[in-house]
């Protein structure tokens, strides 16, 4: 869920900014006629985008077909993200001692007094990681989004080079990879290695699925479907917990992940095409435009007579490449990247802790999980009306808010009060989470724009990695991990209140516009700059150059 990094930014992630902010081009299907004049010139070439709008289409049964099964990948990705919500939960144990085990502590009895129910229910009950080698749990989980970490920011490159399809594949084979060792494994250091190898692999499959699902479609489907892809990422959740039910040794649950990363790899690669932008950046037009005729015709829209014109390269700025350091110098920018940073890394932390600490809830394991999912989804809808009806920033303070509420009170819950105030935290930190990238990429200049989602998101990742001790503290106290995701949603709030109002305001391509733009910031709102602002920026940097 959070995929990008700074310093090796790739054209993917320039890629799903795009997506992100509002285009200009057509927002309807197009029929071919020789004598339509609107079109461009056969002899100049067509851009991807205007080859889609006049003669493939916004959006068909092609596409639709090209962007479910792309976006697909995203289950198997749940899958082996969030299977250690059963493979790693507390297993059931039974009191053997002939005195009884009542009012003593479970760590005080010895091995003769008491016994797993099932050994094969979980890694906790198969190596005895319990008491003294609880940490041992956590420390696999962090290994998890150490490669993780490491994943996105290298297969991310692999995407650039050799195309979304091979990224998004090879991602989803290394982490079957990784999830075949960790079933196979008899001890408990290997499995912890294993785990870097699937974080590795679940790392490069975000932005590569994400693109290859959206770039095909027309502008403004591509924002539309785009944040779809989220509710993939909620059914998996549903399902995993479903097969759960019926699978309860985590090795033969480890296997199902397995088995069913290799099915959508085998069905679907045949099926799905490379992405048409990529290949044309490639240095391939003519495979770029066979993938794009094959759309058409799958859409049923007339070719052409002489076939589809060819297709030209977008034009590319250098500014695109300018290093996030350049946000430094000005002040107003520089608190924006470091609050902005701060709630990812909270956001994340939050949000993958009450994910895998989903099992130290009151009542079923599974039916907590389901009902997590499900509020989720509603979260994704809530977030998605609230930031055009209420505006980014009060929408983030309120989601924070609401997610340190849920958090606070479960820590001082029991039963079934506790998992209901904690779905309630669920609520707020899923619908923080998968509104932050689009507030972060109209919080900054087109410049820096990559950079800065690239630097929040890796930010996110360490959030991720140390999810899993905040966990840990439980041995401590039950309520104490509560408390402290409590305690850190309310300091993103805090945060939060450093960031400006972007709802309906002109995105700045240039750090010195954004920067006087950001000076004539109210407390909630931004001041549009007039037209003699802009001219007298392009002067500025006129002279500069």
């Amino acid at each position: 869920r959070d995929d990008g990094r700074v310093g090796g930014r790739n054209r993917a992630e320039v890629t799903v900014l795009e997506m992100m902010t509002p285009s200009s081009s057509g927002t309807g299907v197009h029929h071919f006629d020789d004598a339509d004049s609107p079109q461009p010139s056969r002899d100049d070439g067509l851009t991807v985008e205007e080859m889609i709008s006049l003669h493939v289409g916004e959006i068909g049964k092609a596409q639709v077909r090209h962007f479910v099964l792309s976006s697909l990948a995203w289950v198997p990705a749940v899958f082996m993200t969030l299977m250690s919500v059963f493979t790693e939960r507390d297993a059931a144990w039974r009191c053997i001692a002939p005195d009884g085990c009542e009012d003593r502590d479970f760590c005080s009895l010895n091995d003769k007094e008491w016994e797993w129910v099932s050994k094969s229910a979980s890694i906790r009950s198969e190596w005895n990681l319990v008491c003294g080698d609880a940490w041992k749990v956590s420390s696999a989980d962090s290994m998890f989004f150490a490669g993780f970490f490491f994943g996105a920011g290298l297969i991310g490159q692999l995407a650039d080079v050799r195309g979304r399809k091979p990224a998004m594949y090879l991602s989803l084979v290394i982490g079957g990879f990784g999830s075949a060792i960790s079933a196979a494994v008899s001890s408990f250091w290997p499995y912890f290695w294993s785990k870097s190898i699937i974080g590795f692999g679940c790392g490069g499959v975000g932005v590569a699925s994400f693109v290859l699902s959206t770039e095909p479609l027309g502008a403004k489907w591509r924002s539309r479907l785009g944040i779809a892809t989220q509710y993939w990422w909620a059914s998996g959740i549903v399902l995993m917990s479903c097969v759960a039910m019926g699978i309860t040794e985590w090795r033969a649950y480890t296997i199902f992940v397995v088995v069913s990363t290799a099915l959508y790899c085998v069905v679907s690669a045949p099926l799905l095409k490379e992405s048409p932008k990529w290949l044309l950046i490639a240095g391939k037009p003519e495979k770029a435009l066979e993938v794009l005729t094959a759309l058409a015709e799958g859409n049923g829209q007339g070719i052409p007579p002489r076939d589809l014109p060819r297709l030209k390269r977008p034009a590319t700025s250098s500014a695109s490449s300018t290093s996030i350091a350049a946000v430094l110098p000005y002040p107003a920018l520089r608190i924006r990247l470091f609050a902005m940073a701060f709630v990812f890394f909270v956001n994340s932390a939050v949000y993958y802790g009450l994910s895998l600490n989903v099992g130290s809830l009151g009542g079923s394991i599974y039916l907590n999980n389901i009902l997590s999912a499900l509020v989720e989804m509603v979260s994704y809808a809530f977030a998605q009306v609230s930031v055009e009806k209420v505006g980014r920033k009060h929408t983030l303070m309120f989601l924070l808010t609401v997610a340190g509420f849920g958090c606070l009170v479960s820590g001082f819950s029991t039963g079934g009060a506790q998992t209901a105030v904690a779905l309630v935290g669920r609520f707020g930190i899923a619908a923080s989470f998968n509104m932050i990238f689009l507030y972060t990429t109209e919080l900054f200049p087109t410049v820096v724009r990559s950079a800065a989602l690239g630097t929040c998101s890796l930010v996110a990742r360490l959030g991720g990695i140390i999810a899993p001790q905040i966990i840990l503290l439980q041995t401590v106290s039950p309520s104490l991990p509560f408390i402290v995701f409590a305690g850190a949603s309310a300091a993103a709030c805090f945060a939060t209140t450093f960031l400006a109002e972007t709802k309906g305001v002109i995105m700045q391509d240039t750090l010195e516009g954004a920067a006087r733009q950001a000076q004539a910031t109210s407390s909630s709102n931004f001041y549009q700059l007039s037209a003699e602002d802009f001219e007298e920026d392009e002067e500025t940097l006129t002279n500069r150059d």
